[in-house]
C-alpha cells in the first residue's frame, strides 16, 4: 500500500507498468520489493510501496511508463535497474516524470547523430529479460566490424556522413542524417562464428540475448560478450550460427589499451575492418590500429 508523506495522495494508487507484454520473474530471494517513487530528481520520495517482484519487470533499461493516480509517467532512472539485483536487496528506487506533449515545427526539430543504419534487426518475443543486454536502437551498425572487400563502398559513406558535418551540422545536432544503405550484410562471406569471439577475446560475460530499450523483446539470433576489458561484443547470427552482424561497445569500465591488441590480431585474422560511422573512425587490416580510438 502506498503511503505519501506530504498528503500527496491518500487513496490506494494502482500502478501498471506497461511494457508492451508481461514480463514476470520468478524471486529466489525478496518475494516483495519495497519501491520508493522519486520525481525528477528529488531526494525524497513521494510514494512508498511494497510490491511483488513478479508485478515488476526484469529490466528498467526498456523503456516503462506508468499510471499514478490517472497520470501517466515515464521511468527516468531505477536504482537497481535490474530484477536480479533488486530482488537481492529488495529495495527499488524509481524516478519518474510526467509524460508531456510539445508541439514543435517539424523544420526545427534536429537529429542527435550524423547518420543511421537503414534497417534494425528483427525482434521476437521473450519471457524474460533477465541477463540481457540493452541497447538503443540507435546503436545498431554504429560501431561495427566489416569485411574488408567493403573498403571502396565504406569511403563512399564517409563521404556523405563528412557531408552532414560540414553542411547540415546546427548547434548540437543536425538538420539532415546520412542513412547508410551500401552495406547490407558486412558478413557475407566472413564465416564467422561465436567460437571465433571466445578465440580471439577474453570473454568475462555472457548475455542470453540482446534488446532494443524500445521493446519488450529480444533479437532474433541476438547474442552479446562482455570481455574483460569492459567492452561489449554484440549482434546477430544466422540459422547456421554464423555471425551476420559483429557491433563492439564501451561501458563505464571499459579499457581500450586492454582491448587494442586483441581487436587488432583480429581484425587481422580476419581481414575486417572496425568502423565507428558517426566518428568517422576507421580502423582494421591497412587501416588505423585500435588505440586510435579516442
Amino acid at each position: 500500500m502506498f503511503t505519501d508523506g506530504k498528503k500527496y495522495m491518500n487513496k490506494l494508487l494502482m500502478i501498471v507498468l506497461i511494457l508492451g507484454v508481461p514480463m514476470f520473474g520468478f524471486g529466489k530471494d525478496h518475494q516483495t520489493i519495497e519501491v520508493k517513487i522519486f520525481e525528477g530528481e528529488s531526494k525524497t520520495p513521494f510514494a512508498t510501496s511494497n510490491m511483488p517482484i513478479t508485478q515488476l519487470p526484469d529490466t528498467f533499461e526498456i523503456d516503462t511508463t506508468m499510471h499514478l493516480g490517472g497520470d501517466e509517467w515515464i521511468i527516468l532512472d531505477a536504482k537497481p535497474i535490474e530484477k536480479v539485483a533488486f530482488r537481492k536487496s529488495g529495495k527499488l528506487s524509481l524516478y519518474l516524470t510526467k509524460k508531456k506533449i510539445y508541439q514543435m515545427d517539424p523544420n526545427d526539430l534536429l537529429y542527435s547523430l550524423p547518420t543511421i543504419n537503414d534497417s534494425l534487426a528483427n525482434v521476437e518475443h521473450a519471457d524474460s529479460l533477465e541477463n540481457v543486454a540493452v541497447f538503443l536502437e540507435d546503436n545498431w551498425r554504429q560501431f561495427e566490424f566489416l569485411e574488408a572487400k567493403f573498403k571502396s563502398y565504406i569511403g563512399e559513406e564517409f563521404a556523405d556522413i563528412d557531408n552532414i558535418y560540414s553542411n547540415h551540422k546546427e548547434n548540437i545536432g543536425f538538420n539532415q542524417l546520412h542513412v547508410r544503405k551500401r552495406i547490407p550484410d558486412p558478413f557475407d562471406q566472413a564465416g564467422l562464428i561465436i567460437d571465433d569471439l571466445f578465440t580471439s577475446f577474453e570473454i568475462d560475460k555472457k548475455y542470453d540475448g540482446v534488446a532494443f530499450n524500445s521493446a519488450a523483446g529480444t533479437l532474433v539470433g541476438g547474442f552479446a560478450f562482455e570481455t574483460k576489458s569492459g567492452w561489449i561484443l554484440w549482434g546477430q547470427k544466422d540459422q547456421k550460427g554464423k555471425i551476420v552482424v559483429l557491433n563492439i561497445s564501451q561501458t563505464g569500465q571499459s579499457s581500450l589499451n586492454d582491448m587494442a591488441e586483441k581487436v587488432d590480431a583480429f581484425t587481422q585474422k580476419y581481414s575486417l575492418y572496425i568502423v565507428n560511422w558517426p566518428r568517422l573512425y576507421w580502423g582494421g587490416i591497412d587501416k588505423l590500429g585500435f588505440l586510435k580510438f579516442d
